[in-house]
């Protein structure tokens, strides 16, 4: 799945949530190093396929949808705190199933 930006940037998106009316995406622009939130009514969704292993979550506040390594390696806290660890090793799992091009940082 992947979203534009109002600047015109393209984000793969690797997990969506739903606070009551209100959904967000978990993207991983280039360069940024971890996961980022991305309001769904500021952002315009441009491939709404999802082609990953997914896991669904819920609990009384909110409900998603996660790529798999996210949640069975628990990388997902630690790639919204920007660790470099987590980053690499997600990078190296996504390239591998093919979700991100070689030349992703």
């Amino acid at each position: 799945m992947r979203i534009l930006e109002s600047d015109g940037s393209i984000v793969d998106i690797f997990a969506i949530y739903w606070f009551g009316d209100e959904t967000y995406f978990y993207g991983m622009p280039k360069n940024y190093g971890g996961l980022q939130a991305y309001k769904a009514d500021e952002v315009t969704v441009i491939d709404n396929k999802i082609d990953f292993k997914t896991v669904f979550f819920s609990n009384d506040d909110a409900k998603s949808v996660h790529h798999w390594a996210l949640i069975e390696e628990s990388l997902l806290d630690d790639l919204l705190e920007l660790d470099e660890t987590a980053y690499k090793r997600f990078l190296d799992i996504l390239k591998s199933e093919g979700q991100l091009d070689d030349n992703f940082y």
